[in-house]
């Protein structure tokens, strides 16, 4: 499983390339240049960012007080102090392989946690049942929310939780529903060793979840820059995913071999045709919903993965031709119910911070100044 993994996250190096032949092939191409300058600009204004918010209030005001320097101390220093657009314009041109090599550190560790977590969900589907697994890995979009509220400071919101909650319990329905184990004519030692089994492939599921919401908003929080909107940047930041899994994560694979938890065996040309084509779908869903994870929130990204739980059903039923059980109806409803009350959420916080930020560029704040001494 890990091997199928690793191929299926390394193909997300394929995605920088893509979206630059298509930015080279539309009818108002865009230069090489002018591509390399945005990426750079926005990791840049990653490193600013998170440097300003460190560095507290106290901070020089001109970028000129600075002089000409060779140091990255003192070039994150100036970029620091200088606006977000000045500054990154500035360290992108001063250091550019120091910011790209800052860019694939953070990847890197990210891309460590995301692998970690998604190999739960293969080992987890080892001891208990596919269903149950599908149903606490979709717990991921509540603990995607409660770290939002942890590291990038949300409010609770009750309509969110609300939300949240129909989704968990929809795809509970459609997971759940009269899937009992067939444990007739085990013996009581064999029953008790397969409720253990479940036991534990319950908690790898519930460690996936707790993993994937986590590794969701730490993206959000460390490889997105605010206020700066880049599709370009998004599929270079998952290229650069896609990178170290394929430069650093192959070492599990002959750990694993001499471990003896997976025999590695190279698949023969129709196995590899699956893994590669399985790897190409993977791409596809990969980049559009890291697009989606950087332009929204977490918790909408990872709740709006829930519906293709229900569009399976519904292909199935078209395919296939099988009838759909009233759990499947009512869980379905029940997921695009909380889709669209979260997604009514989104769009009273979207408005609300449009109003906030209205209000203050038209109510600039007001200096104080101090009275003339009497005479």
């Amino acid at each position: 499983p890990y091997f199928i993994l690793w191929v299926s996250h390394s193909f997300w190096v394929i995605i920088l390339p893509l979206h630059t032949a298509y930015e080279k092939l539309k009818r108002r191409p865009r230069s090489l240049a002018a591509l390399k300058l945005e990426a750079l600009v926005a990791s840049a204004k990653l490193i600013v960012q998170r440097r300003r918010s460190h560095a507290g209030a106290r901070l020089e005001s001109s970028f000129d007080l600075y002089e000409p320097v060779s140091t990255t101390e003192q070039d994150m220093d100036r970029a620091t102090a200088a606006g977000d657009e000045d500054g990154s314009r500035a360290l992108a041109a001063s250091r550019p392989g120091w910011v790209v090599w800052r860019m694939i550190a953070l990847t890197a560790m990210l891309a460590g946690l995301l692998n970690s977590s998604a190999y739960l969900w293969y080992v987890a589907v080892g001891f208990t049942s596919m269903s149950k697994v599908t149903a606490i890995y979709n717990m991921s979009c509540f603990f995607a929310y409660l770290f939002s509220i942890l590291l990038l400071k949300e409010r609770v919101q009750v309509v969110k939780c609300v939300a949240v909650g129909i989704s968990i319990v929809g795809v509970a329905l459609m997971a759940l529903f009269d899937t009992g184990a067939d444990v007739q004519g085990l013996s009581e030692v064999q029953r008790l060793a397969r409720r253990n089994a479940e036991l534990l492939g319950d908690l790898l599921s519930l460690a996936c979840a707790c993993g994937i919401g986590l590794y969701q908003v730490l993206y959000k929080k460390y490889a997105v820059p605010k206020d700066y909107h880049s599709l370009y940047h998004v599929n270079f930041m998952t290229a650069l995913l896609g990178a170290s899994t394929l430069l650093v994560f192959w070492i599990p694979i002959p750990a694993l071999h001499v471990i003896g938890i997976e025999r590695f065996r190279w698949p023969d040309a129709r196995q590899f045709a699956f893994i590669a084509s399985n790897a190409m779908f993977g791409v596809a869903y990969n980049a559009g919903f890291m697009i989606a994870l950087a332009l929204t929130s977490p918790l909408f990204a990872a709740v709006g993965v829930m519906l293709t739980i229900p569009a399976m059903a519904a292909v199935d039923m078209v395919i296939q031709g099988h009838a759909l059980a009233w759990s499947i109806l009512v869980g379905a409803g029940a997921i695009l119910a909380g889709f669209a009350t979260l997604t009514y959420a989104e769009y009273c916080d979207s408005v609300r911070k449009t109003d906030q930020t209205a209000d203050s560029d038209s109510n600039p704040p007001s200096v104080a100044v101090a009275p003339a001494p009497l005479a």
